[in-house]
């Protein structure tokens, strides 16, 4: 049985992994179980399975910097995400290179963002937006190499976050939310909620800007 991505916990991973552990200990003493993250304490989930082995794969990466920007305006006051995040593009348009992945939390802020730089962006960049309602049609789209001079800027939610890579990707925009159903005991509904990401959601964030070369977040 194998849990990938264990860093991103939730109830239905937990409680896989519980009936697993039971599993092992009253009816299938064969079974064996492979957990995997690229961020995760892995001394932590080896005790708690009974102390496994740790595998590591260390693949290849490249450094990062990392810059934070305050979701402020020049007055210090705060202003809407998409906002923030728009004027963070224009910072990285005119100080770094490669092709650029921004995280945003839904489809609503990704629509926003969209309409802002298509408002004042040149034909040297291609807005491309990423999430999992589209069609594969235009999923692809992201994967696509451009013409020489033509720099992508990739607006996407959480879907982008790990398992693939994206060509071209040097510089990442990370808003530090996302969206996640929320189940609401006063009404017996799930809801959206906008959360901030976990650290280890971050890391892998960051790193999509080190994968073919070194990048900035």
């Amino acid at each position: 049985m194998i849990f990938d991505e264990f860093h991103e916990r939730n109830i239905h991973s937990d409680l896989g992994l519980a009936l697993c552990l039971e599993s092992f200990e009253a009816l299938r003493d064969d079974l064996r179980i492979l957990i995997m993250s690229a961020t995760m304490d892995v001394t932590t989930i080896s005790s708690l399975i009974g102390k496994a082995p740790v595998i590591v794969s260390k693949g290849k990466s490249y450094s990062v910097k990392t810059i934070y920007v305050p979701p402020v305006n020049k007055q210090g006051r705060a202003v809407p995400i998409e906002a923030a995040v728009a004027t963070t593009v224009h910072r990285a348009l005119l100080e770094t290179h490669g092709d650029m992945l921004v995280f945003l939390p839904g489809l609503k802020e990704i629509k926003q963002l969209a309409s802002i730089l298509a408002n004042d962006q040149d034909k040297s960049v291609r807005i491309i937006p990423l999430y999992g309602q589209l069609s594969q049609m235009d999923q692809i789209k992201a994967f696509s190499h451009l013409e020489k001079g033509t720099r992508k800027i990739v607006l996407s939610t959480s879907i982008a976050e790990t398992s693939i890579t994206i060509p071209g990707i040097q510089v990442v925009i990370d808003s530090g939310l996302m969206r996640v159903p929320k189940f609401s005991p006063q009404t017996g509904m799930t809801r959206l909620e906008t959360i901030a990401v976990s650290k280890a959601s971050a890391d892998q964030r960051r790193g999509r800007a080190g994968r073919t070369a070194d990048g900035v977040c």
